[in-house]
């Protein structure tokens, strides 16, 4: 099932196609849209939408749902009393900046969702709302964490059908003082690192989708500024959507929030897709 966080707005009908075309793609084919009534927009025109997006639902033949969530103490703590414990389930929220914020994810309720362990989460920042959330080239950007790509499953094989070309990328991090001191021998062990890890995903990309694997290709980088990495990747192949992953330690100290995520996040030319990765 795909559990949809909407907070009634134009954006949330946005994420929301992302939401649609993952449930059409799901063995149950189901839906369940949650408004956390906040007083933020109009009960009556967040009803008229979920009403809609209800009707949309069912022209793909998804059992659709919603559910009016009169707020408790915090909308946060009203969604995650209603969202089931199931981790076969996956949550899709949107994550953007609100009035008078810069970050994107730093302190949002995106941010916190992200953080529970009921089911998987996906925090989507939409800047192509033409795509109506089908993506058809993926950018994966991959730390070196064997679970990596455990993680992404539960996205991977709902956007599957849809997807025409992966692009992992690996990112070989060095410190921006050891950069000019870098060693062609050196620069060679970090990409055979790399190409060892790419080949292992891709390994686990085909025995997994098997005959519905997309083409996939595999890229390897060098360098002491990561997100600049990711953009540069991101403009010259064109792609609609990434995935990036948040690390448990990133989402308990903001680390990573304030550097690579949130410079991905206002940069990007693609929309951005953000779970929880290890």
């Amino acid at each position: 099932m795909i559990i949809l966080a909407h907070d009634g707005s134009i954006y949330s009908d946005w994420v929301a196609h992302y939401a649609l075309h993952m449930a059409a793609s799901d063995h149950d084919r189901k839906l369940l849209i949650l408004n956390a009534l906040d007083g933020k927009v109009n009960a009556g025109l967040a009803e008229a939408r979920l009403a809609q997006l209800v009707d949309d639902g069912q022209a793909l033949n998804i059992e659709t749902h919603y559910r009016l969530l009169p707020v408790s103490s915090s909308v946060h703590r009203t969604l995650r009393q209603a969202i089931p414990h199931d981790p076969a389930s996956l949550l899709v929220c949107g994550t953007r900046v609100k009035p008078n914020r810069r970050d994107f994810l730093t302190g949002t309720i995106a941010e916190k969702l992200l953080r529970m362990h009921l089911c998987p989460v996906l925090a989507l920042r939409v800047v192509q709302p033409g795509l109506l959330g089908c993506p058809h080239d993926l950018l994966l950007p991959l730390a070196g964490h064997s679970t990596s790509f455990d993680r992404i499953w539960p996205v991977i094989h709902r956007l599957g059908p849809s997807l025409m070309h992966v692009h992992l990328f690996r990112v070989m991090s060095i410190h921006p003082l050891l950069i000019s001191h870098l060693t062609v021998t050196r620069e060679r062990a970090l990409r055979k690192i790399g190409s060892a890890h790419l080949d292992k995903v891709f390994q686990q990309i085909v025995a997994l989708l098997g005959g519905n694997t997309p083409k996939v290709d595999r890229r390897i980088t060098v360098t002491s500024d990561i997100p600049g990495a990711i953009l540069e990747q991101a403009s010259r192949l064109k792609v609609q959507l990434m995935l990036l992953g948040v690390s448990e330690r990133s989402l308990a100290h903001r680390v990573f929030h304030g550097t690579t995520l949130e410079r991905v996040l206002h940069a990007t030319p693609c929309d951005v897709g953000i779970y929880r990765g290890s």
